[in-house]
């Protein structure tokens, strides 16, 4: 029987209202005190569901600043992080993480390695599992995540070669497809990929990297996606005021229901 857990149902129960916008925050860029700045502000736009993680982390500073989304401001978490997984504890119902397969990675362990030598302690830390594709597509730039995992990205005019990931993703019984270019991408998420995913797959698409403009939600959602990660944006000077347009802009955008 297909088991579905509390954040995930959120999750999919947030999106029947219009696609999610889930700021992300990078322990190894915000001290507590930043992060409680950082957090104050998201609350404040309204959005309950937050995205903590990064490339390489911080295992004691993701520990503090997730307590602190959790049991100071109340947010639903996903943790969204590469490495060192299995030293992070959550909280039942309140935090989840992307258990995440890179099938376009030269490097292995974001292949099944990592998957493996984690799974154990999934349950132990109160983590919910979501499982996730993580997919690399030409942006024209190349982050911390490109390099690490060695990725050989989709070009940026083969749109079906991502279906066909994500086919086969599917098929495995994979519910989240992340399209990923690296922070700092260059360019925004191509449209034409995502539209392939949200016309001809059951998946929950979620592009990220190089989403700067509220121009550039607008076009995401309008292509179908079901949410979109912004971290980088938030960064720079104006980040949190373009965070609040694209939140209101996601509402513009019709709800969809997975269950």
């Amino acid at each position: 029987m297909l088991q579905i857990g509390k954040v995930e149902k959120v999750i999919y129960e947030l999106r029947e209202e219009h696609p999610l916008v889930i700021p992300q925050l990078d322990p190894d860029k915000n001290t507590v005190e930043q992060g409680n700045k950082w957090f104050r502000q998201v609350k404040d736009i309204g959005i309950k569901l937050i995205a903590v993680g990064g490339s390489t982390i911080d295992a004691v500073n993701t520990q503090r600043l997730l307590d602190m989304a959790v049991n100071d401001y109340d947010f639903l978490v996903l943790l969204y992080l590469t490495a060192n997984i299995n030293a992070i504890k959550g909280k039942a119902g309140r935090t989840a993480a992307y258990w995440m397969q890179v099938p376009n990675a030269l490097n292995t362990l974001y292949n099944w390695d990592g998957l493996i030598s984690n799974s154990m302690q999934m349950e132990k830390n109160e983590l919910e599992a979501l499982p996730t594709v993580y997919v690399f597509d030409d942006r024209g730039s190349v982050g911390t995540a490109n390099w690490i995992t060695r990725s050989n990205p989709i070009p940026k005019d083969k749109p079906e070669l991502s279906l066909a990931v994500a086919k086969a993703a599917q098929f495995l019984g994979i519910r989240f497809y992340v399209m990923a270019g690296g922070s700092g991408s260059a360019s925004p998420p191509p449209t034409s990929h995502i539209e392939r995913l949200a016309e001809h797959t059951q998946l929950f698409v979620i592009p990220t990297s190089g989403i700067n403009t509220v121009a550039n939600a607008k076009a995401l959602f309008a292509a179908g996606a079901d949410a979109i990660h912004v971290g980088n944006r938030l960064e720079q000077d104006g980040g949190f005021k373009e965070l609040d347009g694209m939140y209101a802009a996601a509402k513009e955008y019709p709800g969809r229901k997975f269950l």
